[in-house]
């Protein structure tokens, strides 16, 4: 929890809006920094005035020279909770509008092919230095990046996996504060579960760590920026890297775990419409519509929409709701 000396004029009001959320139980570390920057501008832009007004607010809210409008919208809608808070307090500030058109990425899908020969490059991964440690994380890596694709977890719900999340008696693994301070249950396959199992049995069985991908040092878990190096160096290591336009991200394994899904179900005859909700319950999204964006993209840029797909069937759970 990031602890802040604020010194502009606002200062009480951003204290008060911080004490408040963490009360409720929210982190608010990364608007906590925001804030701090903010509060920066407002020292140096209005000193000691504390009129919000859409004047003194209007370099705050233009787009920096260095950000993209996705960081432009979260600046601003942190400011606007502090004017919200600041009108609820009795102080009648102007409240900025966040919402912020911009154009989503294309995404990267992997073909069943580029996922074949990924994994032919991971599971094939032998480290210079060898070691207890490394050998371990190498391990690690085959597991991890089969459990992002199979299920739909974000990197850093991977990487912060604790032990004690995983139920091994129905596969299930629960996802704790996750994006939008949510909680989830998301369910493994059964081949999944013994692939996890055996990982944790041949690796964790004599640790003391809590975490199911411990870095070199165990009482840490892996680090969600090396895991991206990791996977960027073994994509550049398949046949696809060298005519790739868009090389694809840890992130791209989710996409692919959502387009894969809905292509299985297709073939399947499986109404869409019914299964949407309980996919985007399973990844965590707000609602359907940002499930399916994940599948719009794909058949706008690589149409490969394929009958049916035998890999499919291999590495996907079935999706529940707790």
């Amino acid at each position: 929890m990031m602890n802040i000396a604020f010194k502009s004029v606002l200062a009480p009001y951003i204290q008060g809006l911080l004490d408040q959320k963490r009360a409720l139980g929210f982190k608010y570390d990364n608007e906590a920094y925001i804030l701090a920057r903010f509060d920066k501008y407002w020292l140096e832009t209005n000193g000691d005035s504390d009129d919000v007004t859409m004047e003194s607010l209007e370099g705050w809210t233009r787009l920096f020279p260095t950000e993209g409008k996705s960081s432009q919208a979260g600046r601003i809608s942190v400011i606007r909770q502090l004017t919200l808070y600041m009108n609820g307090l009795g102080k009648i500030s102007y409240v900025p509008i966040d919402v912020i058109r911009y154009s989503r990425p294309v995404v990267h899908v992997l073909s069943p092919e580029e996922v074949a020969d990924l994994f032919r490059v991971i599971d094939g991964y032998v480290p210079k230095k060898q070691s207890t440690e490394v050998t371990r994380m190498a391990y690690g890596y085959r597991v991890i990046f089969r459990l992002i694709l199979a299920t739909g977890l974000r990197r850093s719900e991977a990487v912060c996996l604790r032990l004690d999340d995983i139920n091994w008696k129905n596969g299930s693994i629960t996802i704790y504060n996750a994006k939008g301070h949510k909680d989830r249950v998301v369910f493994m396959s059964g081949d999944l579960t013994k692939v996890i199992r055996k990982y944790t049995s041949d690796n964790l069985r004599l640790m003391d760590t809590e975490w199911v991908f411990p870095s070199f040092d165990p009482a840490r878990h892996f680090s969600g920026g090396a895991l991206s190096i990791r996977f960027r160096q073994f994509w550049k290591e398949t046949v696809y890297a060298p005519s790739c336009a868009k090389p694809p991200t840890i992130h791209s394994l989710r996409h692919t775990y959502v387009v894969m899904r809905m292509n299985a179900w297709i073939s399947e005859g499986i109404d869409l419409n019914v299964m949407l909700p309980y996919l985007s319950r399973a990844l965590g999204h707000k609602s359907s519509n940002e499930t399916f964006y994940y599948y719009h993209q794909v058949k706008e840029t690589f149409r490969i929409i394929r009958e049916k797909d035998s890999l499919a069937y291999e590495i996907f759970p079935e999706v529940r709701v707790r």
